[in-house]
């Protein structure tokens, strides 16, 4: 889904007495550890050239971090051989077609000629799930954003260049088997809910760079609800079980006596599922950076 590409927020302690405007932080919050402050940025898989610079915020936030937390580990997800292993798992044994429904095929191949996307390629031979992601990376790739310029590449490539520590909340191999061994019916509701977005208000590419620059929380939690009641399973495999399912592993970050920095999309922090919600029920003392904390004692999870 677009939300799981494109949309973006991140914990953070003040790092200033300032008050911040709402885009010089977008999606930053603070969290209160037991020992010290520690920043969640919520990220922007993909951004244009223009996106960069970033905003000072979120630099303070990570020069500020000893250690950088993101959902899965980047470095093995990009080795060929993983890359290959996933493609080798996305072959469809008699082809997209025959798995998916009549009006499945038909949607999908208006949506691939609007994109000068060569269906037999890219989408004809695999699984509908890789479709599904095709889909949503062609058509932002298109606009110009690419994962080079996202939050999570830039944010992994300096950590790795500064010799930070670098951590995940969930091994490779489980990531890849969101996808991977996602069930064929629910692989074909992930493809027509990616293809229902072109339909949807706000889910174009500049439309989710402007919620992301302007730090437009009400969007972003209209976006999640909507999925969430439109494409239930959907939401629950990529977005509400998956975020509590990091809790434990977050528990043991956010106990560190230095500040650390997780970054995860920023679908996972909004509603009832979402982190923010999930980490003020455990008593933590979240907040956007620029605005004022909870007087409440730190969390002791």
């Amino acid at each position: 889904m677009k939300l799981l590409l494109a949309t973006c927020a991140l914990l953070l302690s003040l790092f200033t007495g300032a008050v911040l405007a709402a885009g010089d932080a977008p999606f930053l919050y603070d969290i209160q550890g037991p020992k010290a402050h520690h920043y969640l940025l919520g990220s922007v898989h993909l951004l244009p050239a223009s996106a960069q610079p970033l905003p000072a915020a979120l630099d303070a936030a990570y020069d500020k971090a000893t250690a950088v937390i993101f959902e899965s580990d980047l470095a093995t997800l990009a080795d060929p051989k993983t890359q290959m292993a996933m493609l080798n798992a996305a072959v469809a044994a008699q082809g997209l077609q025959a798995a998916v429904g009549k009006d499945t095929w038909e949607r999908l191949q208006k949506r691939a000629k609007s994109l000068d996307l060569p269906l037999d390629q890219t989408c004809a031979p695999y699984k509908a799930w890789f479709c599904a992601m095709t889909l949503e990376v062609f058509g932002f790739e298109r606009e110009g954003f690419d994962a080079d310029h996202g939050l999570d590449q830039t944010y992994f490539d300096r950590a790795l260049e500064d010799g930070k520590a670098i951590h995940w909340l969930e091994e490779p191999q489980a990531h890849l088997a969101l996808f991977t061994q996602m069930p064929d019916k629910l692989g074909e509701r992930f493809l027509i809910a990616t293809l229902d977005e072109e339909a949807e208000a706000g889910q174009n590419p500049k439309a989710l760079l402007r919620m992301w620059r302007e730090n437009d929380n009400t969007e972003l939690e209209r976006l999640t609800r909507e999925m969430k009641q439109r494409h239930p399973a959907i939401y629950a495999r990529l977005l509400a079980d998956r975020s509590r399912a990091w809790l434990p592993r977050l528990d043991q970050v956010l106990a560190a006596d230095s500040p650390q920095l997780i970054i995860v999309g920023a679908a996972h922090l909004v509603g009832p599922d979402g982190l923010l919600a999930l980490l003020r029920a455990k008593g933590y003392d979240v907040h956007a950076v620029g605005s004022e904390p909870a007087a409440k004692s730190p969390a002791t999870p």
